[in-house]
């Protein structure tokens, strides 16, 4: 502020050397002046100012070109596409029981239905294959003899195989010789015959159920045999006779 106007100021009352009356706020002439040529100066400023920053602005504007829009990318599509109707509608299937496959129930009706050739018919008779018929077993001419039933109070069974399903059958038109024979105990510890018996066993008598006669004393010993063997009266001590020919026996026991 200027030195005129602060002269031109009033000073306070205690600073003066006179006890005059109590001055008003009031401006001074001057200030008053001031103030009037400070206002119009101030908007005239703004005015101005105001005038510039739109000369500056508006050849921005022009000459700055404006931002394009650049386009949005479109991403691919991941989902799968939508199926298109088929132009023909497919035939409405009579419902059925058993659920129908997933396949089935998708598939295209554009898609034409391929059909299988029939086999051919062979016009020539069946061939059906041939069954081997089943061997027969081979037969044994001296035959076969087997103890059905063992010995059992001197009583026991045999019988010739005619089953036509084991081996060793009985040969047609043949018969096998079987005999039993009971021996008693002798002085000297030999045997002597004490009864036998003979049979013969063929296709329609295969079966003899025999009932041998023993001793009352001890030491007695008995034999059923089949073949041709000879019946012996007298056995000497620990003779065991017949061989391979016997089927079921029983040898002395010591007294």
């Amino acid at each position: 502020m200027s030195e005129q106007a602060r002269a031109d100021e009033p000073e306070p009352a205690g600073q003066t050397g006179t006890d005059g009356p109590e001055l008003t706020d009031q401006p001074s002439p001057a200030v008053v002046r001031r103030r009037r040529w400070l206002l119009p100066t101030a908007g005239l400023s703004a005015v101005l100012l105001l005038i510039v920053t739109v000369a500056v602005a508006a050849p921005w504007r022009e000459s700055s070109p404006r931002p394009v829009a650049e386009p949005t990318p479109v991403l691919p599509s991941t989902a799968a596409p939508a199926p298109t109707a088929s132009p023909t509608a497919a035939p409405s299937l009579p419902p059925s029981p058993s659920p129908v496959p997933a396949a089935v129930a998708t598939a295209s009706s554009a898609a034409r239905p391929t059909t299988r050739p029939a086999a051919a018919r062979s016009s020539g008779p069946t061939r059906r294959p041939s069954v081997k018929p089943t061997p027969t077993p081979a037969c044994t001419p001296a035959g076969v003899v087997d103890v059905v039933d063992i010995f059992t109070y001197g009583v026991v069974t045999v019988a010739a195989r005619t089953d036509g399903k084991s081996n060793n059958q009985l040969c047609s038109g043949e018969r096998i010789r079987v005999f039993w024979a009971t021996y008693a105990r002798t002085a000297d510890g030999g045997s002597k015959l004490y009864r036998s018996q003979v049979r013969y066993l063929d296709r329609s008598q295969p079966r003899w159920t025999m009932t041998l006669v023993l001793p009352e004393e001890c030491g007695d010993s008995w034999y059923v045999v089949r073949g041709t063997a000879s019946i012996p009266q007298t056995l000497k001590p620990g003779v065991v006779p017949f061989g391979r020919n016997k089927v079921h026996w029983d040898t002395p026991d010591s007294c």
